[in-house]
């Protein structure tokens, strides 16, 4: 299991994005952080970005099937990154199971 974390730059998308991936059984869970401020460092200057940001909990096989959706259809320049989830009680693992698709 996997929390996947998605930046984009406007939030109409990234509800747009969660829809899909729910509807697709790709993810089981989902948040979206609006306005979330991103700083990095670029040439010696300090950057300042504000972005939506979706967490999705996921199998961490669907992975690769979610990046290639999001890259067809919003482009390949949507940073995406996941994080392995180390431990869960059994309710949580239950939920990721039963609402993703069988693979």
């Amino acid at each position: 299991m996997v929390n996947i974390i998605i930046y984009l730059e406007q939030s109409n998308e990234a509800q747009e994005i969660v829809h899909e991936l729910l509807e697709a059984k790709l993810i089981a869970n989902a948040s979206i952080d609006i306005e979330n401020e991103s700083y990095s460092l670029e040439n010696e200057t300090i950057v300042k970005r504000i972005n939506s940001v979706i967490t999705a909990q996921t199998k961490s096989m669907l992975f690769s099937t979610i990046e290639k959706l999001i890259h067809e259809k919003h482009g390949s320049e949507v940073p995406i990154f996941s994080v392995p989830i180390t431990q869960a009680n059994e309710k949580f693992d239950f939920i990721i199971r039963n609402s993703t698709i069988k693979s």
